[in-house]
């Protein structure tokens, strides 16, 4: 049997439907190739540049729940996976710029390939908030896998 091309597969969440679409694909992909799927989450808080501000007016409290909320996500598509039979772990990271942690994840974790959704977002919604999946595109050297929201 010929060795499997991926043996770690990235999926960035972020808790959204469009997000979600891309676990079916990727799991199709770690069946085939006996990979371990890893599920990221880049957590960014509200206001991240006004964090320290946020703390002192005693709002970190919110801050914690909506990352608890997270991590119980991730640890539900995780269970969900598992259950399945499928090796899988998830990661939470916390910062501002999505796509370079993503980029510095697949990089320090040896990922083979990147599944992730892309909002399908066009003309001027795209110039103006920019794409973190074209970001990760550009700074990584591991295929990326965009899976399209589905059109109506």
């Amino acid at each position: 049997m010929p060795e499997s091309r991926y043996k770690k597969i990235l999926v960035p969440l972020d808790g959204s439907g469009w997000a979600q679409r891309a676990v079916s694909h990727a799991v199709d992909l770690a069946r085939g190739n006996d990979a371990e799927l890893i599920l990221l989450h880049v957590f960014r808080p509200p206001a991240w540049e006004y964090a320290d501000q946020i703390a002192l007016a005693g709002q970190e409290s919110q801050l914690q729940q909506a990352r608890d909320q997270m991590k119980q996500y991730l640890i539900g598509v995780r269970s969900e996976l598992r259950d399945e039979n499928l090796r899988v772990r998830t990661h939470l990271i916390e910062g501002s710029a999505v796509a370079h942690l993503i980029c510095d994840y697949v990089k320090a974790e040896g990922v083979d390939l990147i599944v992730m959704s892309t909002r399908g977002r066009s003309g001027l919604a795209r110039v103006l908030f920019g794409s973190v999946a074209r970001e990760v595109m550009e700074c990584v050297d591991v295929p990326v896998m965009l899976v399209q929201p589905d059109r109506d």
